[in-house]
């Protein structure tokens, strides 16, 4: 799950930051943050990223963040929003945007510590996730998030764009918690690949939006280049043969 932190102030960012960092630890959840000072700059990122939460200031320096919500509301309707900002002046007209919350700085971890629980029974209405023992503690990863996973030492390795969380379990007895999801598809021993990420194939080799390769079982071959291609025109999507 990708989330933006969005405030001209490099100091309030940082604390911001460090709270869901906290928040994170705390209850165990896998959150990839993206930090922004310039709002033009998460303004083209929102154009190639399906933000699952946007913390956002409402004074910035050439527009405000009620401006840049009502933008998001348009581009991604499912995003969740909170404002953070030193004014109560503007709490009406953020949740006319139906904003999840509205923290007035200073932000304590206690006021973002409850506007997350919020996001978190929100999130789980909306996406489906895994939950994986990382460690001491319990990690919980949304499915969209994972682009491939594989298997090395006796661990699972479970590969997002923020990182790779890793747990000590069996790939037979990983595998049952990504069958009921159809983008993912095994492409060697101990591998599985979500087919949202590809962005070409040839006859070894998956290649994924990531830059990385996803190399194909020679054996099974046929079957996997014909599960991915049959899974691009149930879905209406388009990739390129190398």
């Amino acid at each position: 799950m990708t989330i933006a932190l969005v405030d001209d102030s490099p100091d309030d960012l940082n604390i911001l930051f460090q709270h869901i960092c906290h928040y994170c630890r705390e209850h165990k959840i896998h959150l990839h943050i993206e930090k922004f000072t310039d709002e033009a700059l998460f303004i083209k990122a929102a154009q190639y990223t399906a933000y699952s939460l946007v913390f956002l200031d409402v004074y910035l320096q050439r527009t405000t963040g009620i401006q840049i919500a009502e933008r998001l509301r348009k581009q991604n309707p499912c995003c969740q929003i909170i404002f953070v900002t030193a004014s109560k002046n503007y709490a009406a007209k953020a949740f006319r945007l139906h904003a999840l919350d509205y923290l007035v700085k200073p932000c304590t971890y206690s006021l973002l510590s409850d506007a997350m629980s919020r996001f978190d029974q929100t999130a789980a209405r909306l996406s489906h996730y895994i939950e994986l023992k990382e460690g001491r503690g319990i990690t919980r990863i949304l499915i969209s998030d994972i682009i491939y996973v594989d298997y090395h030492n006796h661990y699972i390795q479970v590969h997002t764009a923020g990182r790779i969380i890793r747990s000590q379990l069996y790939f037979k007895d990983f595998s049952p918690m990504l069958a009921p999801y159809p983008q993912f598809l095994w492409c060697h021993r101990n591998c599985m690949v979500n087919m949202d990420f590809i962005e070409a194939f040839d006859n070894e080799s998956f290649l994924l939006n990531n830059g990385e390769r996803i190399s194909i079982s020679k054996s099974e071959r046929k079957d996997i280049t014909w599960a991915y291609t049959h899974y691009l025109l149930a879905s209406d999507k388009e990739s390129i043969t190398l």
